[in-house]
């Protein structure tokens, strides 16, 4: 944000993209991120210093400098500093309400269900402080669809943002989790995540343990697989879920890139040997799902699965261009407020590049 644009109009399209300054007033209030006015006039001159402190890159001293040079407010960095601590949660409920108008159906090539891609990105803070960007993005708007900031104490889950009923969720290998996928799956929508062969406890449709193996030489010979599993919990009641495995031959060139990965992660544990059923893997894309093989035979799940470039470019936006992985603040409520200024920001940059029919960098 440029901090000579404060006062044009720009500003005023920012306050209307979020209700306008009555309905800004009123979430404020109900948030008590703006109790009475003292020396800060209203509720969008908070929401203005919290984003000029986020993705505006001001430190609190500076802030205090151009909130009294442009007339904002003639405050001290420590009132500064305490009124942003207090927006943290109204600034949450901004994203969340940002968020909520998305739901709108979309489609890709003949495709009339939503393309739901998620993933999520630690952002480290001084010290030992961490936080966890959870994201979902839609391929097909071009746009984050939801997305929460939590602590690290909340992992990465299938089923960690909202399941919309109909959907396609696509995930990478760190998703896949018996209770994510059971919920994703109960939700009324279907998943498509990619495995390692450790990843789940999975049998064959009569009730076998898989031979990994086996199954790669067979991929090998035949250039893919495609067959019924059955999705197991260890050590649970759970019923086992019918799901479908598909394996793919890589490339050769990706495929040697991805051999010698293992082989340079076995020799930084000297005390682990390499298990064969790893390298045979590096030689494959493995994915499991609950798409139907009439309608989603295996080359549509590979460029499905392909899709997932587009959410780690959004996490690079995040990062590299509005810079939300620099995180200054170690205090639990301005680091909150910080953070979901950045997110704020950016849901109103894809909201306005949608409106262009531009396409997001």
């Amino acid at each position: 944000m440029e901090h000579a644009q404060l006062d044009s109009e720009e500003w005023s399209q920012i306050v209307l993209r979020l209700g306008g300054e009555k309905a800004l007033a009123s979430s404020a209030r109900e948030h008590k991120a703006f109790i009475r006015a003292r020396r800060i006039k209203a509720p969008s001159d908070v929401l203005r210093l919290a984003l000029m402190y986020g993705p505006g890159g001001c430190s609190l001293r500076g802030l205090a400098a151009l909130a009294a040079g442009y007339g904002i407010a003639n405050v001290s960095n420590v009132a500064v500093l305490d009124r942003i601590k207090q927006s943290a949660d109204w600034l949450e409920f901004l994203c969340k309400k940002t968020l909520s108008t998305l739901l709108e159906a979309s489609s890709i090539g003949g495709l009339s269900r939503r393309l739901r891609i998620v993933d999520g990105s630690r952002l480290e803070g001084p010290g030992d402080r961490a936080w966890r960007l959870h994201l979902c993005y839609d391929p097909v708007l071009g746009r984050i669809a939801d997305a929460v900031i939590t602590t690290t104490k909340q992992g990465e889950r299938l089923d960690r943002l909202a399941v919309v009923p109909g959907e396609i969720r696509i995930a990478d290998r760190g998703f896949p989790q018996p209770d994510g996928i059971r919920n994703v799956l109960d939700a009324g929508a279907d998943l498509l995540v990619r495995l390692t062969w450790n990843s789940l406890q999975m049998t064959d449709a009569d009730g076998e343990p898989l031979d990994w193996l086996a199954l790669f030489e067979r991929t090998n010979v035949e250039g893919l697989l495609d067959m019924p599993v059955r999705v197991q919990k260890a050590r649970s009641p759970m019923k086992p879920m019918q799901m479908r495995l598909v394996v793919i031959k890589k490339p050769p060139a990706a495929a040697e890139k991805a051999r010698a990965k293992a082989l340079r992660a076995s020799r930084k544990d000297q005390h682990r040997r390499l298990d064969p059923r790893t390298l045979a893997g590096a030689d494959h894309i493995v994915l499991l799902t609950s798409l139907d093989h009439q309608e989603f035979p295996p080359d549509r799940l590979g460029n499905l699965y392909r899709l997932r470039w587009q959410i780690e470019l959004a996490l690079k936006r995040l990062k590299s261009i509005l810079h939300i992985d620099r995180l200054p603040a170690k205090d639990p409520d301005l680091a909150r407020a910080w953070l979901h200024a950045h997110l704020l920001f950016a849901l109103l940059l894809d909201e306005q590049i949608a409106e262009l029919g531009a396409v997001s960098p």
